[in-house]
């Protein structure tokens, strides 16, 4: 079966966003320096920066923009 590997959420106050997902969820996020995008960790990662919990999914947040008005959901499939 194929499953949700990945997550992005855009917001239009970055900042506001990552207060409340940190705050409510004890999610880590990470700037990545030099891009405008925060690595959203909802587990721990392994050396490949793979969740170390099985069924557990990583992602990332952004500003909000017209091209990406609304949650990203990436699924993997075999083609």
């Amino acid at each position: 079966m194929d499953k949700i590997v990945h997550f992005e959420i855009p917001a239009d106050d970055v900042a506001r966003a990552k207060k409340f997902y940190g705050s409510t969820f004890g999610w880590q996020l990470e700037d990545m320096e030099g891009m405008d995008y925060t690595i959203v960790r909802t587990v721990n990662v392994d050396d490949q920066q793979m969740p170390t919990e099985p069924g557990a999914i990583n992602g990332g947040m952004m500003k909000r923009t017209p091209d990406t008005p609304s949650p990203v959901i990436t699924i993997n499939v075999d083609s």
